[in-house]
């Protein structure tokens, strides 16, 4: 049986670092209400980390709609990432950036009921 180095091991079991990032306009506006966003990733590099933070803040600005679709195929995986929809319908025919809140995927009929956010 071969042996795992105890170093790489004991970094495999840790918990994970973590990166918070703040948008001083949310906070202004929303102060103890304001949500938190955490999310565990395979990121390395604490500027990568923050980089992807930043994305993300940016992505969430301005006024925001929620909608849902039955998509093919599974979306589960993707859950709080931001991905791009193309439909034809709803403006989304040129590709929008949405991120992903939740998705049903059901196997049996190949299809899944996401519901995302995006900028109106």
């Amino acid at each position: 049986m071969a042996q795992v180095d105890p170093l790489f091991a004991q970094w495999l079991q840790d918990e994970g670092l973590w990166l918070v990032r703040e948008d001083a306009e949310r906070v202004g506006r929303w102060g103890d209400t304001a949500l938190l966003g955490e999310r565990m990733t395979s990121i390395a590099f604490k500027g990568d980390a923050q980089a992807e933070a930043d994305r993300q803040l940016a992505f969430l600005g301005g006024p925001l709609a929620l909608d849902e679709h039955l998509l093919v195929g599974e979306w589960r995986h993707l859950r709080g990432q931001v991905i791009t929809l193309t439909i034809d319908k709803l403006g989304y025919s040129g590709g929008v950036d949405v991120f992903l809140l939740s998705a049903e995927d059901d196997k049996a009929s190949g299809l899944s009921r996401v519901t995302v956010i995006r900028r109106l």
